[in-house]
């Protein structure tokens, strides 16, 4: 097995110092057990809820959730509250194939903030066509959908989709459109949990770029971001994270009641206000968490993120760290938090 590297800073609780000390603590526990039991008087601390913590995520969402009233006919435009604008041609929803007609119900989501990346559990992961897995930095996600007496309508025509505003030196000539993957992943719609793979919008086998286009607002100039879908669903802005230089594993070591089952891990990159990476694999061996492709970049600086729900309450920690050569995070401990200081404490990460 492979010798990791370990930061000896916080390794309070962590599975590492378990594992060392099993044999060691075992004799003791059969000792206090004998002398210290009372009938009826045993605490049980209250234990991670991944149920409760998914069901926040998914409610998150749905709270997220903007509907506008269009007519079919006529089509139109929609502006969600952070800017996005998205435009439909007239006769574009349809059912089974046939266009609609009176008024349909459209819904839009659009996240352009880290805090909701994580607390929507839309991470900026996506995958390459030979299944590789790398982070991505995303100028927004949005999920588009349109339904009509509780039927989901199909989107016949191409649609435009217009980010808010961008300041010109934020702007970002590489950013491409990526879809919510289909296969091997949970979910579809709005609670689709796949990775984001490059998108062919047009059908004509090429990834689809972003157009950037000028425009002046009262407080001076600035540019958007457009793309069209043919399809509903969830897509995104984004460009692959590059960096040149030495790449490694890592490995995030959490407190012994936690796994994958029961919390969330994710890396942030500092300096990218929109790249934010799940830790989605989990190592039965090590038991601990790390991720598909051992890309991370040696000297790159980043937080390590952590959250959990614990008897009906949100836990956190946040941990700062530069990546070397086979790193090994130890998280000691977690903290409870309420979300709106959580999302602040994310947001206002370097």
């Amino acid at each position: 097995m492979k010798t990791q590297k370990q930061n000896f800073t916080n390794l309070n609780n962590s599975k590492v110092v378990s594992s060392i000390l099993k044999n060691v603590v075992g004799l003791s526990i059969l000792v206090l057990f004998a002398s210290c039991i009372k009938d009826n008087d045993e605490v049980v601390e209250p234990q991670p809820d991944g149920e409760a913590l998914a069901t926040r995520f998914e409610d998150n969402r749905a709270d997220a959730v903007q509907e506008f009233i269009v007519d079919a006919e006529d089509g139109g435009v929609i502006t969600g509250t952070q800017g996005t604008e998205v435009t439909f041609q007239p006769n574009s929803f349809g059912l089974n194939g046939v266009p609609v007609t009176g008024n349909v119900t459209v819904k839009l989501i659009e996240i352009y903030d880290k805090a909701s990346m994580l607390l929507k559990d839309k991470s900026t992961l996506g995958k390459r066509a030979n299944g590789d897995k790398e982070a991505l930095k995303s100028a927004g996600e949005f999920y588009i959908d349109a339904e009509q007496d509780a039927n989901d309508l199909e989107l016949l025509e191409m649609a435009s989709v217009q980010s808010r505003p961008v300041d010109f030196a934020d702007l970002d000539g590489g950013m491409q459109i990526f879809r919510g993957g289909d296969d091997d992943c949970d979910g579809d719609g709005i609670d689709n949990d796949c990775d984001w793979v490059e998108a062919d919008e047009d059908g004509n086998g090429e990834t689809d770029d972003a157009q950037i286009r000028d425009g002046q607002g009262a407080d001076g100039e600035f540019a958007t971001y457009n793309y069209d879908i043919g399809d509903f669903g969830w897509t995104n802005l984004d460009r692959w994270y590059s960096f040149a230089g030495p790449k490694t594993e890592i490995f995030i070591d959490v407190p012994a009641e936690f796994n994958q089952d029961n919390c969330a891990v994710y890396l942030s990159y500092d300096g990218e206000p929109t790249a934010l990476a799940r830790m989605d694999t989990w190592n039965t061996t090590l038991e601990m968490f790390t991720e598909h492709y051992g890309l991370i970049p040696v000297g790159l600086e980043v937080h390590i993120i952590m959250v959990a729900e614990i008897d009906g309450q949100l836990n956190y920690a946040i941990q700062g760290t530069t990546i070397v050569e086979d790193h090994v995070e130890v998280i000691p401990s977690l903290s409870p938090i309420t979300q709106p200081a959580l999302e602040a404490l994310i947001n206002d990460l370097p």
